[in-house]
């Protein structure tokens, strides 16, 4: 969570998510009496990605569900390891290095990325693309899941998952928590949230906000049961170049932000970043050709495009 909403500002100085408000995170007395808490976690998985975990869970448990926070938080952080572009040891790393050459043997998880980003590609008719930089395109990306390798078929071709990542780590989490028997869970990677059951009094909670003063008038107070939140801001693209991988070439920010819900929090992230670059009237076509998802896109003038299901 974001405790400070004067450096948040500072940080995210367009349309942005703000802060997380979880839901009764003040307990009830019975938690005092050994009744339910929970159990919250922060941590950098992979030295990267900035996350957080909520556990609900009785005291009785604290032991194991303190060792559960601690097996979720390495292992997630080993598949994020996996999924950086910038290690050349890694499993991306060594598929970008032989492009246009060979196939390469990779983990699992690597190919459940690889085939969750094919699946955004899909439906966004390329807006969303893993290998945006380089040549070629994610038509050009082999996937055998028999032989477990991935091969990139064009020289000069280079894979990136950072408009996936957040959410394919924030889905991982979920899953391995949900596979322990916990039914009550939030997880959040970067911008990106997952929500499964509830909280200690009632739904998870997070706001969603225009960070230029019109709080007011523009608050998203979302919750996050069972479904996952993805939020790509401008200011994300202040120091880094924003490119159309339809033709490569680099592109202004065409709107302020996009906030996406979907079921899956891969998806909702890769859909976030698609309808971004869509901008806000192509963005909306997009989102109602699809109908997979609902959302929000804030113009570049300030106005809130929202989806009938939103």
């Amino acid at each position: 969570m974001i405790s400070n909403r004067r450096s948040a500002r500072r940080l995210l100085s367009s349309f942005a998510l703000l802060a997380a408000l979880f839901a009764a995170l003040i307990l009830p007395a019975s938690a005092q009496e050994g009744g339910p808490k929970i159990f919250s976690r922060q941590t950098a998985l992979g030295g990267r990605v900035q996350a957080a975990l909520l556990i609900v869970g009785w005291q009785k448990d604290a032991s194991a569900i303190e060792r559960l926070i601690d097996i979720v938080a390495e292992r997630t952080g080993a598949v994020a390891s996996q999924l950086d572009w910038q290690n050349p040891g890694s499993d991306v790393g060594r598929i970008n290095a032989a492009a246009g050459q060979s196939a390469v043997a990779v983990s699992e998880d690597t190919i459940a990325a690889f085939e969750e980003a094919k699946q955004v590609s899909d439906w966004t008719k390329g807006l969303f693309d893993v290998a945006s930089y380089g040549q070629g395109s994610y038509k050009d990306i082999k996937i055998d899941r028999g032989a477990r390798t991935v091969q990139l078929k064009k020289s000069g071709m280079q894979v990136r998952f950072d408009g996936i990542l957040e959410g394919f780590l924030a889905e991982y989490m979920l899953r391995l928590i949900a596979a322990a028997n916990m039914q009550n869970a939030m997880v959040k990677a970067g911008n990106v949230f997952r929500g499964m059951g509830s909280s200690v009094m009632g739904p998870w909670k997070i706001q969603v906000q225009d960070s230029e003063g019109t709080y007011a008038h523009h608050a998203l107070n979302l919750q996050v049961s069972n479904n996952a939140v993805a939020t790509v801001s401008a200011n994300e693209f202040a120091y880094q170049e924003l490119v159309n991988p339809r033709n490569k070439e680099r592109i202004g920010a065409p709107c302020k932000g996009v906030t996406i819900v979907m079921h899956n929090a891969a998806q909702a992230q890769g859909v976030a970043k698609a309808v971004f670059i869509a901008g806000p009237k192509d963005g909306m076509e997009l989102l109602a050709k699809m109908g997979k998802a609902n959302g929000i896109i804030v113009d570049n003038a300030g106005k809130f495009l929202r989806t009938p299901g939103f």
